[in-house]
């Protein structure tokens, strides 16, 4: 996985690259036209990863009280939007590569552009704790 996609936490980390493995999956079955039966199933896969990498990603920025949480949930019901749209509308498999270009966007667009900024959340909540911790232990 790209190192770009990479926050520095490694349970989030792992969903990562096993959502960019997945969102690689998609593009090579859409892109092989002797695979494209595959399409729904890589779309299913990916959208039960991606439910359980929100609902862990949400309750993370809870814990580290991250501000834009609330915003956050919203983009992640926009992605999850995507593939709803998808099940309950299937395209033409002549429109596969659109679909799979907006997946890709949207999904690996969110990580980078979004996941990134929790980062900042996280180390000054690592840095608050261990702050704390040392406190604590001189006392």
């Amino acid at each position: 996985m790209d190192e770009k996609y990479l926050l520095g936490i490694p349970e989030i980390d792992a969903q990562h690259e096993e959502i960019s493995h997945l969102v690689s999956s998609l593009q090579g079955v859409i892109t092989q036209k002797g695979q494209r039966h595959l399409v729904h199933q890589a779309l299913k896969r990916l959208h039960q990863i991606l439910v359980t990498h929100f609902t862990f990603e949400e309750a993370f920025m809870g814990m580290v009280s991250y501000d834009d949480l609330p915003q956050h949930k919203k983009m992640h019901k926009g992605v999850l939007n995507v593939f709803e749209n998808y099940f309950d509308h299937p395209p033409e498999p002549a429109d596969y590569e659109i679909l799979g270009k907006m997946i890709s966007d949207k999904v690996l667009g969110h990580v980078m552009e979004h996941d990134l900024k929790m980062t900042e959340a996280v180390k000054l909540y690592l840095s608050k704790n261990a702050k704390t911790r040392s406190e604590t232990q001189r006392a």
